[in-house]
């Protein structure tokens, strides 16, 4: 572990209602992997911010990168302790928790290492949290000027922008919680037992129904805003999707509900019973059906026709998604 912050953690003394805003301080924990140029973005922009020095400081989880990551948080120059811990690529759910365990404040922001914080961010967090109850809250963080370029982000982000904050504690799926810009006190983090690490995605839909279970409302602070400097590879993308699929299906045995309830949507038409059946049985097949899938989403970007970017965009994330639903079940 390395620190350029004292090492001394404060004691944690809980806010009284109707206390003033400012007493509360925040640990910003960002999870990291070979981003070293993006995630010196995001901590350029956490220099900006408009709270008093004293009640921020910037944990990085850095896992296990290969890039020029340490040398780049050697060399950064910041006006807020900078701390990082290094983990030998055991996820992100695990480089969110190694960084909350070496936070020193009251309330922990979860922060992506892709996002510009806008001044008022963690202001913005602090208040939410300073009104009384605990509480989790949701920021809003659209796509960066000229980032909803390709169909992954386009469809990411009307999947983001339509379903934050609709849902309530009195849904079925009490709330989805969207990770790269959220907070949470750090005795609710440390209740639910963290993040868990075993979920290679999904990772903030997990964690935020365990604080649901706990009658913690989610609270949407517009006003907490970053921006979204998305952007991945269509392999990348395909990955994400299988995954996301096989996750939702670790969650729904976790929590003994159906996938059908998490993902808020049916998996019974013959359709997907097809494409299931040919992950389990034929998975070379489905592979090659991935592979082209992926290249009629790279030809709609580079024609950069949204609507046929969106269509092959959302066919991928259904093909894989299933595939990882089907392979987790064995069906």
């Amino acid at each position: 572990m390395v620190s350029r912050a004292p090492a001394g953690r404060p004691q944690l003394t809980m806010r009284p209602a109707g206390a003033v805003a400012t007493r509360l301080r925040a640990s910003v924990c960002i999870p990291s992997r070979n981003r070293a140029d993006l995630l010196e973005q995001t901590l350029q922009s956490l220099d900006c911010q408009s709270v008093a020095r004293d009640q921020l400081e910037v944990i990085v989880g850095v896992d296990g990168s290969t890039d020029h990551t340490i040398d780049m948080l050697r060399r950064l120059s910041t006006t807020y302790p900078l701390k990082w811990t290094r983990l030998e690529g055991r996820g992100s759910g695990a480089a969110r928790n190694a960084a909350a365990r070496r936070a020193g404040h009251e309330v922990l922001i979860f922060l992506d290492d892709d996002q510009i914080a806008s001044p008022g961010l963690v202001a913005a967090h602090l208040d939410a949290h300073g009104r009384g109850d605990l509480v989790i809250v949701q920021g809003d963080y659209p796509m960066a000027a000229g980032r909803e370029q390709s169909g992954a982000s386009l469809i990411f982000e009307r999947s983001r922008s339509r379903t934050i904050g609709l849902l309530t504690p009195s849904a079925p799926v009490p709330y989805h919680l969207w990770g790269a810009n959220f907070s949470v006190r750090r005795e609710t983090w440390a209740r639910v037992g963290g993040f868990d690490e075993d979920l290679p995605r999904s990772q903030d839909l997990d964690f935020g129904l365990r604080v649901a279970d706990l009658g913690v409302p989610l609270v949407v602070e517009r006003r907490a805003l970053s921006h979204h400097l998305h952007y991945v590879t269509a392999t990348a993308f395909r990955r994400q999707c299988l995954n996301e699929g096989r996750c939702v299906v670790r969650i729904s045995r976790k929590r003994g509900v159906p996938v059908e309830l998490l993902l808020q949507g049916r998996l019974d038409r013959p359709v997907d019973r097809l494409l299931k059946a040919l992950w389990v049985r034929h998975p070379r097949w489905a592979d090659a059906g991935g592979r082209m899938l992926g290249g009629l989403q790279r030809a709609a970007d580079l024609l950069g026709v949204k609507p046929a970017q969106l269509l092959s965009s959302r066919a991928l994330r259904r093909f894989h998604e299933l595939g990882g639903i089907a392979i987790e079940s064995g069906i």
